[in-house]
């Protein structure tokens, strides 16, 4: 669905691929995936870190019942 059909007063079937605004707007919404995808990877990274640790602290104990 196009965000800008109900709301702009130039809106014509298949005017998108030529507008200005729709360009800016799929711009944005790259910039914004590419934050978002930047973000996932880092906190992929720490939790990755993070169970490494874990798993490397629980490993050497050796529990006694």
């Amino acid at each position: 669905m196009i965000p800008c059909k109900n709301t702009c007063p130039h809106y014509a079937e298949g005017c998108h691929k030529d507008c200005a605004e729709w360009k800016q707007f799929l711009a944005r919404e790259q910039q914004q995936r590419r934050k978002k995808e930047a973000y996932l990877k880092m906190q992929n990274e720490l939790n990755r870190i993070l169970i490494r640790q874990y798993r490397q602290l629980t490993a050497s104990r050796r529990y006694y019942y």
